[in-house]
């Protein structure tokens, strides 16, 4: 009940002795990191089934993984909402968005180099 001694000391209740150390502080838990291009091992697929499922987009994103989101399964409404969402992810964070299918997007992280024999060197992020 160290935070209650502390308390009731400051108050004049309790002892004048101060209170003994506990145990050491504990390590938090790491900010996620972003990876480098070699450390790429994995693409993560998500297909939303409302809006909502925007922060796991977004979780992914951050950790420098790159995430395929398949935006079928969402009304027009939230699909326009996932692709802004989606462009501001690109812009804040730097990344790229490409457009695979009318429904298919590829978020990746700068340090992801994605080609396509079809665009011919173009840029292909998508703006709207």
């Amino acid at each position: 009940m160290g935070a209650l001694d502390g308390v009731m000391s400051f108050f004049g209740f309790g002892s004048a002795e101060p209170a003994p150390k506990s145990e050491a502080p504990r390590a938090r838990a790491a900010a996620p990191r972003s990876r480098r291009a070699s450390d790429i091992s994995e693409i993560v697929t998500l297909e939303p089934k409302s809006y909502a499922d925007a922060v796991e987009v977004a979780a992914n994103f951050r950790t420098g993984v790159p995430v395929i989101v398949n935006i079928g399964n969402l009304s027009e409404a939230e699909a326009k909402q996932m692709r802004d969402f989606m462009l501001g992810l690109k812009e804040g964070l730097e990344g790229h968005l490409r457009r695979v299918t009318p429904k298919v997007f590829l978020l990746s992280p700068s340090h992801v180099a994605v080609t396509d024999s079809d665009q011919d060197g173009e840029d292909s992020d998508v703006t709207i």
